[in-house]
C-alpha cells in the first residue's frame, strides 16, 4: 500500500504544479527571474486541494465511461 500511496502523493504534486504554471500570468512567461518571483509567492501547497478536485472529476468520467 505504501507506494499505491507515494504514486497518489506524485500524481497530486505534478497536477498542483501543472494548475500553478496555468495560473502564472502571461505578461512573465518569457521572464525568467519574474517567473521565480511568482511561483515563490505562489507555493504548490496552494494548489493541492484544486489538484484533488482535478484527480476526482478524472476518476468519476473514468467511472462513466467504463459503466458505459
Amino acid at each position: 500500500m505504501e507506494t499505491l500511496e507515494l504514486l497518489f502523493a506524485s500524481l497530486v504534486r505534478e497536477t498542483a504544479e501543472s494548475i500553478r504554471d496555468r495560473h502564472l500570468p502571461f505578461a512573465i512567461k518569457n521572464d525568467e527571474a519574474a517567473c521565480f518571483a511568482w511561483m515563490d509567492a505562489h507555493p504548490v501547497s496552494g494548489y493541492v486541494q484544486e489538484a484533488y478536485r482535478e484527480i476526482e472529476e478524472t476518476a468519476l468520467q473514468i467511472r462513466a465511461i467504463r459503466a458505459g
